[in-house]
């Protein structure tokens, strides 16, 4: 399938599902499944993690503008925090069609089971308030550039991906 020089972004809160859906939903659309967070570890040659620690979240915020323009005709997870910039935010609403995959914070906990992984629930003394903290920062830039928005609770991949499916084809 060709997506026209155009973008499918499926943005979100950590553990609601956008790299697994994002390859399931790329194998079935027969195009390239781009995951910005794997695309940045393979570039620097480190985990999100180590370039929290080593370079600060400005830097790695900089590395994910960079890896997001550098995308096309994909199927596109991004990470979670890539609506924090207007910049990313506009772009994204201009290159494809945006779907939110949204889960509740209970989902969202039992999903994350390696906050090592995390670089901003890892050193949290209360992981799941933090995580309620950042949907309450984020919901409102998230849903702004949202073409469609999905509740994954209690679906599978699969069926997440044949709602996607259903809404933009």
């Amino acid at each position: 399938m060709e997506l026209h020089s155009k973008n499918i972004y499926l943005i979100g809160m950590m553990g609601c599902g956008k790299s697994t859906v994002g390859k399931l939903l790329a194998k079935n659309l027969g195009v390239y499944f781009a995951d910005i967070d794997f695309e940045i570890e393979m570039k620097k040659g480190e985990t999100i993690t180590e370039i929290f620690s080593n370079e600060g979240e400005t830097h790695f915020r900089n590395l994910e503008t960079q890896a997001l323009k550098s995308t096309k005709n994909s199927i596109v997870a991004c990470g979670g925090g890539i609506v924090l910039r207007k910049e990313n935010r506009t772009f994204l609403r201009s290159n494809g069609i945006v779907i939110l995959l949204i889960a509740s914070l209970d989902e969202l906990f039992r999903r994350i089971s390696d906050f090592s992984t995390r670089p901003l629930l890892n050193k949290s003394k209360d992981a799941k308030e933090t995580l309620r903290h950042i949907w309450d920062t984020r919901k409102t830039n998230y849903k702004s550039i949202a073409n469609h928005t999905i509740l994954t609770d209690g679906l599978t991949p699969e069926q997440v991906c044949n709602i996607i499916t259903d809404k933009i084809l």
